[in-house]
């Protein structure tokens, strides 16, 4: 007789290497990469310990759901204003951490182990990162909890991709005649005023990561996001995520320089014929050159020429919409990374709390947007960042 699928927890090291070999075999992004996962658990002060669920049917895998317990403080916001940031210890799931079989058995199993871990207080709330609103571990996520215990305030966001091309002529004929022309008039100006000063080069080697984190953090120290503490940052967890990518041959950091200083740059991991976007930015002295918009087209030409084993099929631009994801991406899907909050007193009082800012906030996106404020708004925020940076300046595709 067929048995139902149960769910076994790891929470040690040791018991994780007993599952390497499935893991090994299932995970297809890098954020799930169990030497990825290793390199961040170890990296990050705040991991208490690793949280993997496995479901298992007859005592064989199905699915995995990726997870680590962390003790943290949760943003709780109105816009760009943090009103409280209480301790909570998170069971947090990170983006692409479904492995193996997504049947609606196997979901709706690690589901319940969620909410079972939530249950027995190993954690407040559990944070899934985003994950595709069309899937059935989303529908889960959303119905299972009971209702006191569901995220109702959680954003629904587009998540880009571009199917690479054959060859770099096929990809710039892809692009309509106005963005084409920009592209021309804007490299046209540059090589005008720096001519045979101009320099993209490619960086994936350990040996090369002292230079890529030394003109990199040139370029991001400049930035209104790092005022915000996001963004590119030179810190232990990138250096050991970093150093990892080049040993394994996944890591391609490209440098735009300008008269002998770096002026944008693109960081992203080559894994299983995709090039995932990780970090990017521009140095603004640069602006009117639009420097983040030559390195990323040169970019995507050499993707697109790549042969033989390093050939890709794939571009994810990553977490987020910008408007140089709109013109580019060729595919598109709609993510969300809602929260369950666990059937605790201090379960139900961060829910409630979640809840009533978020409400907040989003009422006040709607007076702001029907009165053409809220562009205004985020206008002034970021320039006081900026203000507040070492250096102004902004980051992304200028």
């Amino acid at each position: 007789m067929t048995q139902r699928v149960a769910v076994k927890v790891f929470r040690h090291n040791s018991e994780i290497e007993s599952i390497r070999p499935i893991w090994e075999g299932w995970h297809s992004h890098p954020n799930a990469d169990i030497e990825f996962y290793n390199t961040i658990v170890r990296a990050r002060p705040e991991v208490i310990r690793p949280h993997i669920m496995v479901a298992f049917r007859d005592d064989c895998p199905q699915a995995m759901l990726v997870g680590r317990i962390e003790l943290k403080r949760l943003a709780i916001k109105t816009g760009y204003l943090t009103l409280f940031r209480p301790n909570v210890r998170m069971l947090t799931l990170p983006f692409g951490g479904l492995l193996g079989d997504g049947s609606d058995e196997s979901c709706a199993a690690l589901i319940d182990g969620v909410i079972e871990t939530l249950r027995r207080g190993e954690a407040d709330l559990a944070v899934f990162e985003p994950i595709n609103t069309k899937s059935a571990f989303y529908s889960y996520v959303r119905t299972s909890p009971a209702w006191f215990c569901r995220d109702y305030i959680h954003t629904i966001q587009v998540h880009r991709s571009m199917t690479l091309f054959e060859s770099a002529e096929a990809f710039r004929q892809s692009l309509s005649p106005k963005v084409r022309k920009n592209l021309k008039w804007q490299a046209k100006k540059m090589f005008a005023d720096y001519s045979g000063e101009i320099r993209l080069a490619t960086y994936g080697s350990a040996a090369e990561l002292e230079v890529v984190f030394a003109d990199v953090e040139e370029i991001a120290r400049k930035t209104y996001q790092r005022a915000l503490d996001v963004g590119f940052s030179d810190n232990s967890e990138n250096r050991a995520r970093l150093q990892l990518e080049a040993e394994k041959g996944w890591l391609r950091a490209y440098i735009l320089y300008v008269a002998n200083k770096p002026c944008a740059f693109w960081l992203g991991t080559l894994y299983k014929g995709t090039f995932h976007s990780d970090f990017m930015g521009y140095d603004p002295a640069f602006a009117k050159y639009s420097p983040g918009t030559y390195l990323v087209a040169n970019v995507i030409d050499e993707l697109c020429q790549a042969k033989g084993p390093d050939k890709l099929v794939q571009l994810d631009f990553g977490l987020g919409d910008a408007q140089y994801k709109q013109v580019l991406g060729t595919n598109s899907w709609y993510e969300s990374g809602p929260y369950i909050f666990a059937p605790s007193a201090k379960g139900l009082i961060l829910n409630l709390v979640w809840t009533s800012s978020g409400l907040l906030d989003r009422s006040a996106r709607r007076v702001l947007a029907a009165t053409n404020l809220l562009p205004r708004i985020k206008k002034l925020w970021r320039t006081s960042a900026r203000r507040s940076s070492p250096q102004s300046g902004n980051e992304g595709v200028a």
